[in-house]
């Protein structure tokens, strides 16, 4: 298709940064320092939405509870002892590119702290290319689309020139609730079924295959 959209909103989490890949490479290190065994990725994903702890006593049901918790509290560590890490989605930062280059404004409207927000963008090298910002504490949050609103208001775009790229229902939700198009990411192949029934027109695993339907030039 040619792309008709003049405007792109990102969600953060999950849509542009791999926080959840983050995660799993910390326990896959941390366990393997420990001498607990490998972790399966596919398990691990499917158990995260549970919480750290659960996600680990799924992952892995062979350990004492002493050992649970050994892991979990150096796991803990790990993570804060590396706060300004970002791991982006793979092909994340070739997509907002192509859009840059194709003169395509992009945005971020996340439920994310703003001060967490731009912290990560600065992290992750983006924080020169998203100009404009909506986050929690700023706005309602999702599904509310006021955040969204402002966005399109900052930029004046309509909702027909404009669209939103989330991997959660609520980013389906609150595109919907104001007639925007919605795009769905679903990079660990759990969530296809619940962004299309939010209202998601397409659901895509990979960013060069989004790139590839929207008609943008390659990088």
């Amino acid at each position: 298709m040619s792309n008709p959209y003049q405007l792109v909103v990102f969600d953060w989490e999950g849509t542009v940064s791999d926080t959840l890949g983050l995660i799993l490479h910390t326990v896959s290190s941390e366990a393997n320092r420990l001498g607990f065994g490998e972790v399966d990725p596919y398990v691990a994903r499917k158990y995260v939405d549970l919480g750290l702890v659960q996600a680990l006593r799924k992952t892995f049901p062979e350990l004492s509870a002493k050992q649970h918790d050994e892991l979990l509290q150096a796991v803990h560590q790990a993570m804060i002892s590396r706060p300004a890490e970002v791991c982006l989605i793979p092909g994340a930062r070739e997509f907002i590119q192509q859009l840059h280059d194709a003169k395509i404004d992009i945005a971020i409207a996340t439920n994310k702290g703003q001060q967490s927000l731009l912290r990560a963008l600065q992290a992750a090298g983006l924080d020169g290319l998203f100009k404009i910002t909506r986050s929690a504490g700023q706005t309602l949050p999702k599904p509310n689309p006021q955040m969204l609103e402002e966005i399109m208001e900052e930029f004046d775009r309509d909702p027909s020139s404009t669209l939103m790229i989330g991997d959660s229902a609520s980013d389906m939700e609150m595109a919907k609730s104001i007639n925007v198009t919605a795009i769905g990411v679903d990079f660990y192949h759990q969530q296809e079924a619940a962004l299309k029934a939010a209202g998601a027109l397409a659901v895509f695993d990979d960013y060069q295959l989004l790139a590839n339907y929207l008609g943008l030039p390659k990088v």
